[in-house]
């Protein structure tokens, strides 16, 4: 069970802000996460093999094949603005 110090300085180290209020709600749910992994690290798992990928199969390739791009007046047909064959950014000021 994690202690209240501890919580808080989770939430620290995580750059989260924790209200006084929520500490004891944040707390119970951290050490359901802490308990599921303790009961994960429990499981016998010595003659499960090692997943590689999402599925077995061999991975179709398709061949690489250059194609004809876009001209200059598709590629800024819906463009808001451009400037100098390049898309134009408008200027944001503050922020």
């Amino acid at each position: 069970m994690l202690e209240r110090e501890e919580v808080l300085k989770l939430a620290k180290l995580s750059r989260l802000e924790v209200a006084e209020g929520d500490i004891d709600s944040v707390k119970g749910h951290l050490d359901k996460m802490l308990n599921h992994l303790e009961a994960l690290k429990a499981l016998d798992l010595s003659n499960v093999e090692p997943m590689t990928a999402v599925e077995n199969g061999a991975t179709i390739l398709r061949e690489d094949v250059p194609v004809q791009g876009f001209s200059l007046d598709q590629a800024f047909a819906n463009a808001p603005a451009v400037e100098n064959d390049h898309f134009a950014i408008p200027k944001v000021i503050g922020g």
